[in-house]
């Protein structure tokens, strides 16, 4: 048995990893260290999120955020309201890397699948108008 530094609990020793370095048992059991650890990852989401943004797109959260308050928070395609955080996705030029605007996860996804291809997408424009057109008959 062994008193987790902690919640003060006695636990039994499984209950305690064990260091890497050195082989001995942490002093803080399991379900501590567990919730030590959701408590960091909420508290730092944001730092987490700016560095991956620097990385992928060279752009910082502050500047998403900016970027997305300059489109009035709507999606520069669809018009719509982003809302949620998982629909900010960030639309770049994959050739230059550079950031166009901030789409909503439907319009990014499509032009993605269209390979951003100009001539792709107004196919897809008359092909949808033939097919309205037949529909409406």
């Amino acid at each position: 048995m062994k008193q987790c530094k902690k919640c003060g609990e006695q636990k039994p020793l499984s209950q305690f990893n064990v260091r890497s370095d050195n082989g001995k048992l942490l002093g803080s059991c399991k379900s501590c260290v567990k919730e030590y650890s959701r408590l960091h990852h909420l508290k730092n989401l944001d730092k987490r999120k700016d560095q991956k943004l620097k990385k992928i797109y060279g752009i910082s959260l502050l500047q998403k955020n900016k970027i997305l308050k300059n489109q009035g928070s709507l999606c520069c395609i669809c018009k719509k309201e982003i809302k949620t955080e998982r629909d900010k996705n960030v639309d770049h030029c994959h050739k230059t890397g550079k950031v166009r605007s901030i789409l909503c996860c439907k319009c990014n996804l499509g032009i993605g699948y269209f390979d951003d291809n100009v001539q792709n997408l107004k196919n897809a424009v008359q092909y949808l108008k033939q097919h309205a057109k037949k529909e409406k008959l």
